[in-house]
């Protein structure tokens, strides 16, 4: 993920641009605001200027090469030493945005996008035990080298001959029910076909939950979301767009024809033993239709407790509740936290021939044997609210519902726990104090949810350090200060992963979860009825035994499990 130069970096670069005619201290001026409006503070200027079309990226380039005395490449007119591949992962060259050239002597050179990581530079000067001499070239060219080059000379031909097909493709993507036929067509393509059931393998065997295909103004980009962040991994011709879509479209069975709605599909796919199902949503965006496609592996919902990362203690309260006869047990945590895996690994505990096991979802994700699973359709007029009621007349002992969204669906399933039956559900909340409140603020009357509240679970996802190249690390004190770690410095050992081939660079491999559990008691059910602020049940919570999200993480952080960057980074928002 590109982040933001340096104030005086970026302030060089715009006088540099301005010195070269490539644009005006006027246009400078209303671009930085333009930015700042568009909530793009983040994003580097050189690529902001470059995008919303104030500078070409030819003159870019060119002042950035003056600002770091670099000199800037064409990628296309070099012959890259294909040696040099085998000891930079292609993970690591894409995360990064680099790949190693050729050598002269004992020096490497390496093209680069963005010169402001001098830290990469060192990654690689230690991978290729050599010295490095970075010139500069585009994101675009960097990318197009990577995907190009890191694969098998026949597979690398026949895909250049794909790509040969593709360009002369003719779908105008701005048309009515006139080319609907040349879509389909398109969408059908043998290169076409090829290049989505490329990308769709690709994401699986990196291990992806999600695949974005977003179009623009330059290019198509595609992008991975790998262990909770989004990584860059092609850049395609913006007229391949049209078609790309399609072809999803068509796999998910849904309507070509429709370009100005949202529309939802599945499609499923089976790889190897692996039985695959992809979540595919489309919407309609200001350079097309962008595609997201939520992979889910049929393997992930035969998960127990015991593989989520909970401490001993979490564990054996969290499963407290869920064996309990009767009352609400919440999950809690923002999207991708992992809360669906955590409610079918408690359902999948529980679960046996001798009870009723319902669940409402929107939509059901995962089959699981012996339990009766509903999806809502509120087109159809099935709702949460409403299934919740069909729901109570099939005599179930436990109700799952997807998530409590209304004030109805809360009530429903207090009046569901109180009159017998145990409720599981999830809840967009930061921690576990704060569900409280948040359902007493939505509606729920305070009543009702004091005697049928069992407890809490609040969870995040951090990123597991990769064993192959773990090593200890001294975070720097700014770090150990923002986690509360300080009593930990000269007590034990931080780690972090280096990078290698194993986790493509990143330092990280897999996810664990973090979690806070609250046992909802005499003293928290007072509280309830008194609505008592969140700062109230959270001191309430702490004096009953409540460790937090930040403890937790800081248990991973003692067992050498993740950094305390990755600790901060998950656990910002309940600070």
């Amino acid at each position: 993920m590109s982040q933001a130069m340096p104030k005086k970096v970026e302030a060089r670069l715009g006088q540099l641009l301005v010195e070269d005619g490539a644009i005006t201290p006027e246009e400078l001026e209303q671009a930085l605001a333009e930015r700042q409006s568009r909530g793009l503070a983040g994003k580097p200027l050189g690529r902001f200027l470059v995008e919303a079309g104030y500078v070409k990226e030819k003159e870019y380039l060119q002042a950035l090469g003056r600002q770091f005395n670099l000199a800037v490449m064409d990628l296309e007119d070099v012959d890259i030493q294909e040696d040099l591949l085998e000891e930079i992962p292609a993970e690591f060259c894409r995360k990064h945005r680099v790949i190693p050239l050729f050598a002269i002597g004992d020096e490497v050179t390496v093209a680069v996008a963005d010169p402001t990581k001098i830290e990469v530079i060192d990654l690689l000067s230690g991978m290729l035990k050599r010295p490095i001499q970075p010139v500069l070239a585009s994101e675009t060219q960097v990318l197009q080298a990577v995907h190009a080059h890191y694969r098998g000379e026949d597979e690398a031909e026949d895909e250049q001959d794909d790509f040969v097909t593709l360009s002369r493709l003719d779908v105008d993507s701005g048309g009515e029910v006139a080319d609907i036929e040349s879509l389909r067509r398109a969408g059908e393509e043998a290169p076409i076909v090829k290049l989505v059931d490329k990308v769709l393998k690709l994401a699986v065997r990196e291990g992806a939950s999600d695949i974005h295909i977003e179009p623009g103004e330059e290019n198509l980009l595609v992008r991975f979301r790998i262990d909770g962040v989004l990584h860059k991994r092609f850049a395609f011709s913006t007229r391949l767009a049209p078609a790309v879509v399609s072809r999803v479209k068509i796999l998910s069975d849904l309507d070509i024809s429709e370009r100005q709605r949202p529309q939802d599909g599945r499609i499923q796919l089976k790889m190897g033993e692996r039985e695959l199902e992809f979540r595919v949503s489309i919407l309609p965006v200001y350079y097309g239709e962008k595609v997201v496609m939520r992979i889910l592996d049929r393997a992930s919902v035969r998960v127990s407790l015991e593989d989520l990362g909970f401490s001993p203690r979490n564990l054996a309260l969290f499963e407290s509740m869920i064996r309990q006869p009767n009352g609400i047990v919440l999950v809690t945590g923002p999207t991708g936290s992992g809360k669906s895996t955590t409610l079918y690994a408690a359902l999948n505990a529980i679960n046996s021939i001798e009870k009723n096991i319902v669940t409402v979802e929107d939509p059901v994700e995962y089959q699981i044997p012996l339990i009766n699973q509903v999806g809502v359709n509120p087109k159809r007029g099935l709702t949460f609210a409403g299934a919740l009621r069909s729901i109570l007349r099939q005599d179930p002992d436990i109700i799952m519902i997807g998530e409590i969204r209304d004030p109805e669906t809360g009530h429903i399933a207090g009046e569901a726990a109180l009159t017998g039956h145990l409720v599981l559900s999830t809840l967009h909340t930061n921690d576990a104090p704060s569900s409280v409140t948040r359902l007493v603020e939505m509606g729920v009357a305070p009543f009702l949810l004091a005697p049928t509240l069992l407890g809490v679970l609040a969870q995040r996802l951090v990123r597991r350090i990769c064993p192959q190249c773990k090593t200890p690390h001294d975070p720097k004190p700014a770090e150990i200060a923002e986690a509360g770690a300080e009593a930990l410095v000269g007590k034990v050992t931080f780690y972090r992963g280096r990078g290698c081939g194993y986790c493509g660079g990143t330092g990280y491999r897999g996810r664990t979860g973090i979690h806070e559990v609250l046992k909802v008691d005499e003293s928290i059910r007072d509280l309830i009825l008194e609505r008592a602020s969140t700062g109230q049940i959270r001191r309430a919570a702490h004096t009953n035994g409540l460790r937090d999200l930040r403890f937790d993480g800081l248990r991973k952080v003692v067992a050498g499990l993740t950094t305390l960057e990755e600790v901060i980074r998950v656990t910002k928002a309940v600070d």
